[in-house]
């Protein structure tokens, strides 16, 4: 029988009502009781937070966790809060690259404890993709969907299926309600653990008129430009400072759908010819984020950076 560790975090899912509003409260073991799934179920509590309250440093500590017990177990689940999921599964997506066992993310819109909860369903879901012996990597698991974690996004603040998947045919979102799970691809290489997420990259979504003031410290900059990753020319001075400082200036879209094509107009392709800009392409602005955490942790200079940020599954 497949062994599933169920990792908690906090979130909805383990909320309680209190006098102060919802409140994480319940345990990742009082979680699990109704999981009728066959396996052997495991938890451990690692945080009881609200997302909105996590930090990289949470995600790497979970992630050290995982690579802690990832011989002892065929899968893991991490319940988490929804707020912050899409971050949270991009990170971990960096942090555990490869992984040929199965890493999902999930949580709920209601508590487990509330009437009509959506979070039965959910974690049953879950803990059923992870017990799949075809399944791998970093996924998110809710509304019936599975996602890759890299390419998940958070539309919807109250609705029972919140996610999309963003400018990626992520093989593995198709609706699990039938019970039949089609694998159409198999995980490439290497698994490989990374310890750290740096602190210096900074995310600036621009506004019509309205000057670009980024912290000295910044290593790395996201810039969320217009439509395909227009940056107007009046802020081409101040990406001539953040280049000469030696940050990393990339270029995203406020664009949900699409992705970015920086030389497509002249407004992009002259700030990306004088300045060396990277850009998104079809990441998610979340996955951009955790992508250069990572590669401004792990490389030494710009090239090495840009080897290392630019995911080749969003360049097509």
């Amino acid at each position: 029988m497949r062994k599933i560790l169920v990792i908690g975090t906090g979130g909805t899912i383990s909320c309680a009502e209190t006098e102060n509003g919802l409140t994480p409260a319940v345990s990742a073991a009082e979680l699990v009781k109704g999981v009728g799934v066959p396996v052997e179920l495991y938890t451990e509590q690692l945080f009881e937070l609200d997302s909105t309250n996590m930090t990289p440093r949470h995600r790497e500590a979970l992630a050290r966790r995982i690579r802690e017990r990832y011989d002892e177990f065929d899968g893991f689940v991490v319940t988490h809060g929804t707020d912050t999921m899409a971050y949270a599964a991009s990170e971990l997506a960096c942090l555990i690259q490869n992984s040929r066992k199965p890493v999902v993310l999930t949580g709920s819109m209601k508590p487990m404890l509330m009437k009509n909860s959506d979070a039965p369903k959910n974690l049953a879901d879950a803990v059923r993709f992870a017990a799949d012996e075809r399944a791998f990597g970093v996924r998110v698991v809710f509304g019936g969907l599975i996602f890759d974690g890299r390419s998940v996004s958070k539309r919807e603040s109250d609705f029972f299926s919140p996610f999309d998947s963003m400018n990626l045919d992520a093989p593995e979102e198709y609706d699990v309600n039938s019970g039949e799970i089609v694998f159409k691809e198999k995980s490439r290489g290497k698994t490989r653990f990374y310890e750290r997420l740096s602190d210096g990259v900074f995310l600036a979504k621009l506004i019509p008129g309205q000057a670009l003031t980024l912290p000295e410290s910044a290593g790395a900059v996201i810039l969320e430009g217009y439509g395909l990753g227009g940056v107007p020319e009046y802020l081409l001075n101040a990406v001539e400072r953040l280049v000469k400082r030696g940050a990393y200036v990339i270029i995203a879209t406020q664009c949900r759908y699409g992705g970015t094509q920086l030389r497509r107009y002249e407004v992009g392709r002259a700030a990306a010819e004088r300045f060396s800009l990277l850009e998104t392409g079809k990441m998610t602005v979340e996955y951009a984020v955790a992508r250069a955490r990572w590669a401004l942790e792990y490389s030494n200079g710009f090239e090495e950076f840009r080897e290392l940020f630019c995911d080749p599954d969003f360049y097509r």
